[in-house]
Order: C-alpha cells, then structure tokens, then sequence
C-alpha cells in the first residue's frame, strides 16, 4: 500500500508540475503560479487536517529547507577553498 502511495504522490506531483510550467507557457509569472499552487494547498490542508497539524507541516518543511541551505553553504565554502589550495 505504501508502495501506491508513493507512486500516486509521484504521478500527482508530475501532473502539477505540467500545469504550472503550461500556465507559465501562457504568459502568467511563474512567482504568480506558485504562490497560488501553495495557497491553494495549503488551505485544502488546513480543511483536512486543521491549522495545528498544517502549521507543524510548514515547520518542519522549513527546517528542511534550512538544512539543504546549510548544506549547501558548507559544500560552497569547501569547494572555494579547494579552488584555492
């Protein structure tokens, strides 16, 4: 079951991704679709799940998010001082 689940969040993930590159492709800014995508989203979420359990979702996406920047400021700071070696 968990194997369809992944699937099923792949293939809804794809069919998302093509929407907004084909509005993008009509003419509308792309910052315009992806805040809408995440409004949207975001409030079917809340409708489901209620605000707590939304709010601990977006908390733990941002720490995500500050991992990867942290991550990815340390692998930039170690391939500058590579290069300089």
């Amino acid at each position: 079951m968990s194997n369809d689940i992944s699937e099923l969040r792949v293939q809804l993930s794809d069919q998302w991704q093509k929407v907004a590159i084909d509005l993008i492709r009509k003419g509308i800014p792309a910052d315009m679709v992806f805040e809408s995508l995440l409004t949207v989203g975001l409030a079917g979420h809340v409708e489901l799940q209620g605000k707590d359990q939304t709010a601990s979702k977006l908390v733990a996406i941002a720490e995500q998010l500050s991992e990867q920047v942290r991550r990815e400021k340390e692998a930039l700071q170690e391939a500058s001082g590579a290069t300089k070696n």
